[in-house]
């Protein structure tokens, strides 16, 4: 009979805490009762930034200590439920960039008011009073930098987010088409929940990375899952090596409309019709790919029937009603705006509070169609305290 493998909660009793060094592959083990075992599994990487990964299994969080001496700490899934979540306060890159220069470089924050609240929010995220998300916008545009300017800003956003992103909005649009269409169809598959802001590994990816532990037990395959999905990013995010972007062409289609003047002629009501079609248009397939995970048949009227419950779709609404009004006002689109429309639109759709640049804050203001709810978007840091201690009140 085969031995099965031990599972975490066995393995819990028996072990304190497991760490690897990445550069030379050395695994160093402590067991509850002071015995330490070392052990060289592979050759390492010698170009690795980090230089320890870790996994208390008291506590179940993850530590990581990058060569430059950077801390961090992932906290475990189930820290906080949707019940008892802290606030999210979800930041533009530049925001974080005022964060970091608070952290490594205080001149460089020329008004005081923005440098007390940088370091407040810093102070309640690090005491879990709030949640500060990563999202793979901010790697993206972190990636881009180089040398220590990149390593101060990535060892910022990663102390700070303690593990938390923000679902990637293609997953997070893709399953409110799955939630309306089941609706519209009443299909026997019921979704389950989707945590738009989560510890999960991988979480802010688009698409779900194949793990190559199904051989263990589901606790420790999930455990490796979460060791090797944190370690590969936070590594990837400290080497001051550049990553060039590439430069998408997603732009040019909508500053052709802005400039044609049968659109111009339109109403503004019209416009903002056109806006959500646009919107729907762009994720059509996406609605497609849905509708097929529920088991419902194709038919012609699909977008139609995602354009008249795009209500019921909070991040899809927000993105179609910013779309309508930049397009109305004529705004000149660049290359980093669809970044901006996905990822601050879902996350004003879902965050608590969202800390955007001016114009982004303005344009999605403006096209804010709650009703009673107030728009979460702000452009200064200040504001943003004052939200937050609204809802920490």
């Amino acid at each position: 009979m085969a031995k099965r493998n031990p599972d975490l909660s066995e393995m819990s009793r028996v072990f304190e805490e497991i760490a690897q060094n990445p550069i030379t592959g050395e695994v160093e083990i402590k067991f509850r009762d002071g015995r330490v075992v070392k052990s060289v599994l592979n050759g390492g990487d010698p170009v690795s930034a980090l230089r320890k990964v870790s996994y208390d299994f008291s506590s179940g969080v993850i530590r990581l200590e990058s060569v430059r001496g950077d801390r961090f700490e992932v906290d475990p899934e189930g820290v906080a439920s949707d019940s008892i979540r802290p606030p999210v306060v979800y930041l533009d890159q530049c925001h974080w960039s005022t964060l970091a220069n608070s952290i490594f470089d205080r001149t460089r924050v020329r008004d005081e008011r923005d440098l007390e609240a940088a370091e407040r929010l810093i102070e309640l995220a690090e005491a879990g009073r709030v949640i500060i998300p990563v999202s793979s916008a901010h790697t993206l545009e972190t990636s881009a930098l180089f040398d220590e300017r990149r390593q101060n800003l990535a060892s910022t956003i990663l102390r700070i987010s303690r593990g938390w992103q923000m679902r990637s909005p293609v997953v997070v649009r893709t399953h409110e088409m799955g939630e309306a269409l089941s609706r519209a169809y009443a299909a026997s598959t019921t979704l389950p929940e989707m945590d738009v802001f989560s510890l999960a590994a991988g979480a802010m990816d688009t698409k779900r990375r194949v793990s190559e532990s199904s051989h263990l037990p589901p606790d420790l395959s999930k455990l490796h899952n979460r060791l090797t999905g944190f370690a590969s990013i936070y590594d990837v995010l400290m080497n001051p090596e550049r990553v060039p972007s590439p430069v998408p062409g997603w732009h040019e289609r909508f500053n052709k409309i802005s400039s044609d003047p049968e659109f111009q002629a339109r109403s503004p009501k019209q416009k903002a019709i056109d806006g959500r079609a646009l919107a729907i248009s762009d994720v059509v397939s996406e609605g497609v790919t849905a509708a097929r995970s529920l088991g419902i048949p194709m038919e012609e009227r699909l977008a139609v029937e995602l354009y008249e419950r795009i209500d019921s779709m909070p991040s899809l609404r927000v993105y179609g009603d910013a779309i309508g009004h930049r397009l109305a006002i004529r705004a000149r689109w660049e290359p980093n705006d669809l970044i901006d429309m996905l990822y601050l639109g879902c996350a004003a759709a879902y965050a608590d509070v969202v800390v955007a640049e001016r114009v982004a804050t303005n344009y999605l203001q403006r096209s804010w169609r709650e009703g009673h709810q107030a728009c979460p978007v702000v452009a200064k840091l200040p504001d943003a305290i004052e939200k937050v201690s609204h809802l920490l009140a």
